[in-house]
Parts: C-alpha cells; sequence; structure tokens
C-alpha cells in the first residue's frame, strides 16, 4: 500500500517543468490596416468562401481537384503523419519500460573440472522519473511542432488555392485577350478589303493599301505570342492540379460583377489567428521556448528506478516448473553531471538563442503580413480605378473609330487617320483587358493576405 501512495507522488513530481513557461510576445497592431479602402467596412472578405466571391463554378471545381490530387499538399499531408510520431517518440519517455529478458549461460570450473549452467526468465522494469519536466517539456516541443506542421499545411493549402485561381484568371484573360486580337484583325482585313477596293478605282493609293496591309499583319502577330502563352498558363494550371497537361474550359467567362466593387478588409488584430504561416510561426516559437527547458532540465540530476521479477534455475525446465527459483531485485539511482565540458551551457545557450530568433521571426511574420494585406489593398484599389479609365477609354476610342470611319467614306479625312484610331482602340481594349485582369488577381492577393481559408462545405 505504501508503494502505491508513493507512485503518484512520483508522477506528481515529475510534473514539475523548469524553464519558461510560453507566453505570447507582445505586438503593436494598428486598429486598422493602413490603405484600406475608405467606405469599405464590414466582414472582411477572407469570411467568404471563393465561390461567393468570383461566382464562377469551374474555379470551385478546379480549385477541388487541386486540393485532392495537388503533389505538395500530400507532402504537407505526409509531414504532419511524421509529426504526430514524433510527438509519441517524444512522450514515451514520461512512461515506464517494461522488457522481457531470457538469459541463459554455461561455464567450466577450472578447479573442479565441472560444468555449471544457469536460466534466467524475468521482466525488467525501467522508469527515469522526470523530476524537471525534460521529457515534458520535449513533448511540449513535439507537440508544437506537430501544430506547426498542420499550419503548414494550411499556408500549402492557401497558396495553392490563390495559385489555381490566379492561374485561372490569367488564363482566362489571355483568351480575351485572344478573341480581342482575333476580333480586331478580321474588322482590319474588312477594312483592308475597302481600300484595296478604293485603290483599284483610283481613290485610294497603293501606298494606304501598304499601310493598311502592315497594320493587320502587326496585329495578326501577336496571336502566336498569346496562344504560346495560353499554352503554358494550361501547363502551369495542370501542375497544380497534379495532372498531366491538360486543356482547360474557361468559356463561362466572369461577369463585371464578380470582382466587389468594394473590399472590407477586417482588423490586423485577426490576421494572428487567421493567416496560418502566423500561427506556424508562433507554434515554432513554442517548440523553441519549450527547448529551453528541456536544455535547463540537463543540468539536475536524473533519478531512475529499475525492478525485474523472475525465475532462475540451473536448467532450463526448471524456470517454468517448481525447480526454479523465485528472483526479484529493484534499485535506484541518481546521476548528476558534474562536468561536460561545457556541453550543457552550450546547449542551453542555443536554445535560448533559437527561441530569440524564433521571437523575432514571428514579430517579421506578423509585419510582412501587414505589408502584403497593404499592397493588396492598395493594388486593388488602383487596378479598379484603371480599369474604370480603361473601360471610359474604350468607349471613347470606339466612339471614335465609328467617326472616323463615318469621315473618311464622306471624304474628309484620309485613311491614315482610320488606322491611327483603329490601333488606339485596340490598344485601349488591351490595357482594359490587363487591367481587368490585375484587379481580379489582386483580389486574390488580397484573399490570401488576408488569411482565406478554403472551407468546400461552408
Amino acid at each position: 500500500m505504501k508503494r502505491c501512495a508513493a507512485f503518484p507522488l512520483l508522477m506528481l513530481l515529475s510534473a514539475c517543468a523548469v524553464g519558461p513557461d510560453y507566453r505570447r510576445p507582445d505586438v503593436a497592431l494598428p486598429d486598422a490596416y493602413y490603405r484600406s479602402v475608405p467606405g469599405a467596412t464590414g466582414r472582411s472578405i477572407a469570411d467568404a468562401g471563393w465561390w461567393q466571391v468570383f461566382g464562377d463554378p469551374q474555379l470551385t471545381t478546379l480549385i477541388n481537384e487541386a486540393l485532392h490530387d495537388n503533389l505538395d499538399l500530400a507532402i504537407a499531408a505526409s509531414q504532419i503523419v511524421q509529426a504526430e510520431a514524433q510527438v509519441a517518440a517524444a512522450r514515451s519517455p514520461l512512461f515506464p519500460r517494461v522488457l522481457g529478458q531470457v538469459q541463459g549461460s554455461r561455464s567450466n570450473q577450472n578447479v573442479t573440472f565441472t560444468t555449471a549452467s544457469s536460466f534466467l526468465a524475468a521482466l525488467a522494469l525501467s522508469w527515469e522519473i522526470d523530476f524537471w519536466g525534460r521529457y515534458l517539456r520535449a513533448t511540449e516541443a513535439a507537440r508544437a511542432s506537430l501544430l506547426a506542421s498542420e499550419d503548414a499545411r494550411r499556408s500549402v493549402i492557401a497558396s495553392l488555392v490563390s495559385s489555381v485561381a490566379q492561374q485561372y484568371l490569367q488564363l482566362q484573360g489571355l483568351r480575351q485577350r485572344l478573341e480581342i486580337v482575333q476580333r480586331t484583325a478580321i474588322a482590319q482585313r474588312d477594312t483592308l478589303r475597302l481600300v484595296t477596293l478604293l485603290s483599284q478605282q483610283g481613290v485610294q493609293s497603293a501606298a494606304e493599301v501598304r499601310q493598311a496591309e502592315s497594320q493587320v499583319l502587326t496585329t495578326e502577330n501577336q496571336i502566336p505570342g498569346i496562344e504560346l502563352q495560353i499554352a503554358q498558363a494550361e501547363d502551369a494550371l495542370a501542375l497544380l492540379l497534379g495532372k498531366a497537361p491538360r486543356s482547360f474550359d474557361t468559356s463561362a467567362g466572369l461577369t463585371a460583377a464578380a470582382v466587389l466593387p468594394q473590399v472590407p478588409a477586417g482588423v490586423p488584430s485577426e490576421l494572428l489567428d487567421r493567416r496560418p504561416d502566423i500561427r506556424q510561426a508562433e507554434q515554432q516559437l513554442v517548440a523553441a521556448n519549450a527547448n529551453i527547458g528541456v536544455a535547463k532540465a540537463q543540468f539536475f540530476p536524473s533519478i531512475s528506478l529499475t525492478g525485474s521479477l523472475g525465475r532462475a534455475s540451473d536448467t532450463l525446465r526448471g524456470v517454468v516448473s517448481s525447480g526454479g527459483q523465485n528472483v526479484r531485485s529493484v534499485a535506484a539511482s541518481v546521476n548528476q553531471p558534474l562536468f561536460e565540458g561545457g556541453a550543457l551551457v552550450a546547449n542551453y545557450d542555443i536554445a535560448r538563442a533559437q527561441a530569440e530568433q524564433a521571437a523575432v521571426a514571428y514579430r517579421r511574420t506578423i509585419l510582412i503580413a501587414l505589408q502584403e494585406v497593404s499592397d493588396a489593398l492598395v493594388a486593388f484599389d488602383r487596378d479598379r480605378v484603371a480599369a474604370e479609365g480603361n473601360r471610359n477609354r474604350v468607349e471613347v476610342s470606339a466612339e471614335a473609330l465609328r467617326l472616323a470611319q463615318l469621315r473618311f467614306r464622306s471624304g474628309v479625312i484620309s485613311f491614315l487617320e482610320v488606322l491611327d484610331t483603329q490601333r488606339q482602340l485596340l490598344a485601349a481594349e488591351l490595357d482594359l483587358n490587363a487591367s481587368e485582369l490585375n484587379q481580379r488577381l489582386s483580389a486574390v492577393q488580397l484573399y490570401k493576405a488576408l488569411g482565406g481559408g478554403w472551407n468546400p462545405g461552408k
């Protein structure tokens, strides 16, 4: 009974842990993002799902496919399994070790010329009492590393989802760009046929025909380059999905309402619990802080208990029959490090330095997150303004081309002015395509910067 009562006491003593307990560092965060869009308040865009932001079912399908088959995500999942095993390995010294022992020996006595045999079968128990919390701290560090691995996987998911969305939008923008160029080339060929007919009738000169031909060829020569970019975008998207290169259907398209006119960002304090990279950096800090306790506990004595219970006999049969003898032993030992050439102090200094580095890395990760949100906010706002300006520019250029064609047919202006307005309209349409694409891409980047997650069942 005394032994049974002493066991919980020993467990209680082993629960003491030297070293500093973790506390989240104080980080001064602003009340609002520096470059928040005026008037964009309320629920953060990071709380919404991708399908709610863009309303494109094809994009949602591709993201689900990437989450299922992406190879980087599979590696991250395997790393979590490894981290779980490391937690179990770090926790195992907290429990006694039980071993089964079977021994047999045979010896000759030189004096009596006799042979002696001995056999032993026993259960052996050994237990190092974690009096100073060395293994508790090691388990704490391993558990924090596991959480960091899980957050690393979430970070891979966030990057994967944003990469798929950006690549899909890029592919869609390139196909819209190709359509603009092809449509413009068809219109310019119609104009070329008209100028050629007028030249044959002596109304226009051959020089104007050559200029019209040059403009058509200049426009058509853009098509191979865009087609190459489309093929490369499809290959990159297939790689994100963990598949071989293939073609993708983007014909559904995105409406103008797919990009929100205002993007509420929420408050900066939400980043600490929402962004996986910040959570990962904090768990790495927790692990480094726990390792200080592991290093400090090595300065103190280790207390171990050992015991064995079994049977011994001079014959193998006697071990399992009444002919053997019961044997048992109990022992306790205390080992105090006295001199190890400065290794203990060096390990402790290393652990403290690594904790300081982890604390700095944690603060740096937060600052990077604030920078990314600020960059994405201003990019989204400026791209929105640029898209509105280019939209107006396209309308003005299209009207200018219509009037120029009417005046040309009336003989008021030369054909060179028509060619110039055609070039201006094409440039305006291409710039509008680029600014609308940039606005969509910046919305994706902002979603990622704010720590937006992915929950298909939401």
